[in-house]
């Protein structure tokens, strides 16, 4: 009978010892593994990925040259640049040669030991295929099996214009595919959420351009029918002074990259759609005091030297119209009738930009989650000080790490280091208007969920946290 014992315990000890020894290697339970099985049991609809600002890459029609999304195109003096015109009474009529093509996939850079390649939406997507098993498409034509979506648009224009375009992209889509009830997730990164939300409330119309701020908007709610749910990630929904920061001072993608000057921003519409929600108390003074500076007010712009108006700006200026001069021109002439053109492009992309955010006001009509980023010093307000006759703009803190500033203080807040938490939940300023205070509330209120992850805004697909929240999220019932 001992015997018979000891023979069952020493069966049990190898049956526990063999469950003991399967490796990793014999069973697969990988996170791909368990969230493409997820995925496809509960039969998730596909998605449809939007990006931000500078997302997609834009070439130049009449010659071929690639004008955004080459490592090449920003260190090289292409003929056509960035800048569009200013000149035009309506905002659709500022054209120029540059298109879109596709998503910012992925682009060549040089490096010490010769050229490489460094991934933008390339991370997102790879993630996505790799680990849910979404197929993606690029481009305009789609097959079957296809159900990852990738949209571009030319970011410098109005995101009136993107919706607009979104329409036609997921027409084409149900087109191609024979799927004409078919309802999509929206994923949109930055600015693509705003895109986002003008689309599901207009559809494919545009209520914005040439009419007067306080007109009847008249949502039909016509993209309501392709969105099953939005997720946004790090989408400034109540603005972001990164907007103002790149109008006034201009932008260099990195620090081998020519500086793209404030003149070049100040022509893109959709730069000044991000600009912090109208009555927010965005400029502080020296204590850290909110000062009564309104940024939608034309004249502010003029007063305090922002963007084109700044002095240095106005040098850069005379320059170029004195380079591109004949003898006998009228300089000053030109000089002048570049500023009139300014002026009236700022009050045109000002109002224009002010209906853009009144006509996507109030919490989203599809349930939503919002992945925000947290823990980087963002700004959300801006350092105004006076110089004698003139006023400088403060973007950075004053004075060397260690020393207390309160214009710094109130300055930053935790965010991505270009949107704020706040703006991503849809908050605004404290300080704001209470109406604004509400308005806020409320759009927080009805989000489906929101998740923190410590991400950087311009490299947030390397976040190891906020890939896993994403598989997450769309493997999730």
């Amino acid at each position: 009978m001992a015997r018979f014992v000891w023979i069952i315990l020493s069966c049990a000890c190898v049956v526990f010892s063999a469950c003991q020894a399967v490796s990793s290697d014999e069973v697969d339970v990988s996170a791909p593994h368990e969230y493409r099985g997820e995925r496809r049991r509960g039969n998730r609809p596909p998605v449809i990925l939007i990006p931000g600002t500078l997302g997609s890459r834009l070439y130049n029609t009449q010659n071929g040259e690639i004008a955004w999304g080459t490592f090449a195109a920003t260190i090289s003096d292409l003929r056509d640049d960035l800048a569009l015109p200013v000149d035009q009474p309506a905002l659709k009529d500022n054209v120029d040669d540059l298109r879109a093509y596709r998503v910012l996939d992925r682009a060549e850079i040089l490096l010490k030991e010769g050229s490489g390649e460094v991934s933008f939406y390339a991370e997102l997507i790879d993630h996505l295929s790799t680990t849910l098993g979404y197929r993606p498409a690029y481009g305009k034509r789609f097959h079957r099996g296809h159900d990852l979506f990738v949209f571009f648009y030319d970011w410098r224009r109005s995101n009136v214009e993107a919706a607009v375009q979104l329409d036609e992209f997921i027409d084409g889509i149900r087109r191609d595919l024979r799927a004409p009830d078919q309802k999509f997730t929206f994923l949109c990164v930055s600015n693509g959420g705003l895109i986002a939300r003008y689309y599901l409330r207009y559809g494919g119309r545009d209520v914005v351009s040439g009419r007067e701020l306080d007109d009847p908007l008249e949502p039909d709610y016509a993209g309501m029918k392709d969105c099953e749910r939005l997720i946004c990630l790090g989408t400034p929904h109540a603005g972001t002074i990164d907007a103002l920061h790149l109008i006034h001072d201009g932008y260099a993608p990195n620090v081998l990259s020519r500086r793209y000057p404030p003149a070049t921003i100040f022509s893109f519409p959709a730069a000044f759609e991000l600009l912090p929600e109208p009555g927010e108390p965005i400029f502080v003074g020296d204590g850290g005091e909110q000062l009564p500076v309104d940024i939608w007010n034309p004249e502010t712009w003029e007063t305090y030297g922002l963007s084109v108006f700044n002095e240095n700006s106005q040098d850069r200026l005379r320059a170029e119209i004195s380079r591109d001069s004949r003898p006998g021109d009228d300089r000053e002439a030109s000089f002048t009738a570049a500023m009139a053109a300014s002026r009236a492009y700022l009050r045109t992309v000002l109002a224009h930009a002010r209906r853009m955010r009144r006509a996507i006001e109030g919490p989203p009509e599809v349930p939503t989650h919002v992945i925000a980023g947290v823990g980087t010093p963002t700004l959300a307000r801006v350092g105004l000080l006076p110089d004698g006759d003139e006023f400088d703009l403060y973007f950075t803190p004053r004075y060397p790490r260690g020393r207390y500033d309160p214009m710094a203080d109130a300055m930053f807040m935790t965010g991505d280091g270009v949107v704020t938490r706040r703006s991503a939940l849809g908050l605004y300023l404290t300080g704001a208007p209470e109406v604004l205070q509400k308005r806020g509330e409320e759009f927080r209120r009805t989000l489906q969920g929101w998740s923190f992850t410590p991400f950087d805004h311009r490299d947030m697909f390397e976040d190891e946290m906020l890939r896993l929240t994403l598989a997450e999220l769309l493997s999730a019932p």
